[in-house]
């Protein structure tokens, strides 16, 4: 969740019935645009099924989810706190999921296609770029600051500084004429202040005997799986998962023992397709060569306990027990927070799936010189010396099968640990069981 971690997380109350009795303003607002009403059932089905599991439970849950908003696509992070009769819900991340679907841009040089945009969040961060302004954007772009993104993307001048102070007063700006580094293009730009936040509009020029280009194709363009069918797969597994579990979980009244049992089986072989459509796509973008990370201001022990809230129920279903930092142990980080929440997430699902039942696994935090270092420490049979180097390759996994990985979680950890300016490795504690420690810039 590329820089959209919520200062003030947006607060709610889902009863045990799935209505929504109390909201902040931002999920009410989502709410009503998706026709539920004050004290009505909560009408974004996604956070209304997790909520009423968290109840049936009565275990914290914490997961992202996606949900439509009128045109736009959102990926929330939710934590969700039960008490018996009632549900706390806590968004802690908000995304705009940018849709650069469409390459095209209008026909017509001297109109301003309504879907030849750019478009920033509050803060001005990138949630959104469409026809010829998505134009040599890769996935990461999305979520960066506005400002140093499009010092990148346009050569210096007084149009650009105009530009740039615009979008920071979130104030509308006259057309001003932009050259694109990439390929010289020349484009006039307005700047427009919109309901959730700024929204540039791009008109691409044309000279004498220079007629107006279709871009040119950008490093990702052949990028099939991760641009084109990861989004068509998620959809339908989504729907698999959610149905599943509700059926599993009797949330609608009881069924026979052995039909829940299906019902599980169904969602977990729909998470284990939902998983290796990530991992896919996530190869796919690790290894372009013109990958980056974003470089957020994050701190590990908070990514500790989130991990730890993520995997609670795995790990109880095996009696193991994960420990987390201590709140007072505060460690900073530069590093993007999703891209270091997923490498932790998969070194502790790792380490559940392969530590015996009833044993630890801790995660520690700590600074050291100039990095910050987190690491987890499992209490399996550790990783033969021989074979440490190994796991860290694509589709390896030691001879094992059945156990639901996909031989790339290792792989593109330590590819995302790299393009973050840091490392992974990993070792045998002296009392045994592995030891991975994640190593990233703290400046």
């Amino acid at each position: 969740m590329t820089g959209t971690q919520l200062l003030n997380p947006i607060s709610g109350e889902v009863d045990a019935d799935g209505r929504l009795v109390s909201a902040d303003d931002a999920l009410a607002r989502l709410h009503e645009r998706a026709g539920g009403r004050k004290d009505e059932l909560l009408a974004v089905p996604a956070i209304k099924t997790l909520a009423l599991l968290s109840i049936k439970l009565q275990m914290k849950l914490s997961r992202a989810v996606r949900v439509a908003d009128d045109n736009e696509n959102l990926e929330l992070w939710i934590e969700i706190d039960p008490t018996p009769d009632k549900a706390k819900l806590s968004i802690i991340s908000w995304r705009v999921l940018p849709d650069v679907r469409r390459a095209g841009y209008a026909d017509n040089p001297v109109q301003i296609a309504h879907d030849n945009v750019m478009k920033f969040d509050p803060v001005g961060r990138l949630v959104r770029a469409t026809g010829d302004a998505a134009h040599g954007l890769v996935p990461p772009d999305f979520g960066r600051d506005g400002r140093a993104l499009l010092a990148t993307l346009f050569e210096a001048g007084e149009g650009l500084d105009m530009l740039l102070s615009s979008l920071s007063a979130r104030k509308a700006t006259s057309a001003c004429t932009l050259k694109r580094i990439s390929d010289a293009g020349l484009f006039h730009v307005r700047g427009r202040s919109v309901a959730n936040g700024y929204e540039l509009l791009f008109e691409r020029l044309e000279t004498p005997g220079h007629p107006a280009e279709p871009p040119k194709e950008s490093p990702a363009a052949g990028a099939l799986f991760g641009k084109n069918l990861a989004p068509v797969l998620r959809q339908p597994l989504g729907r698999i998962i959610a149905n599943a579990e509700t059926i599993g979980s009797e949330l609608q009244g009881p069924i026979r023992e052995n039909y829940a049992l299906y019902a599980r089986d169904i969602a977990n072989a729909a998470r284990h397709l939902s998983a290796l459509v990530d991992d896919l796509g996530d190869l796919e973008a690790v290894e372009r060569p013109d990958f980056k990370a974003a470089r957020d201001n994050i701190e590990l022990g908070d990514v500790a306990r989130r991990v730890a809230g993520l995997l609670a129920l795995k790990a109880a279903d095996h009696r193991i027990t994960v420990h987390t930092p201590s709140e007072d142990i505060l460690v900073p980080a530069v590093a993007e927070f999703r891209r270091t929440l997923q490498i932790i997430l998969n070194l502790v699902n790792n380490a559940i799936r392969y530590s015996p039942d009833g044993t630890h696994i801790f995660i520690d935090i700590a600074t050291v010189d100039s990095e910050a270092v987190i690491t987890v420490r499992d209490q399996g049979k550790g990783i033969d010396p021989a074979d440490q180097e190994k796991i860290f390759e694509k589709f390896e996994r030691l001879g094992r099968s059945g156990d639901g990985g996909s031989g790339l979680g290792l792989y593109i950890s330590r590819r995302l640990a790299r393009a973050m300016g840091g490392e992974l490795h990993v070792e045998n504690a002296e009392d045994g069981g592995a030891v991975f420690t994640l190593r990233l810039p703290n400046n």
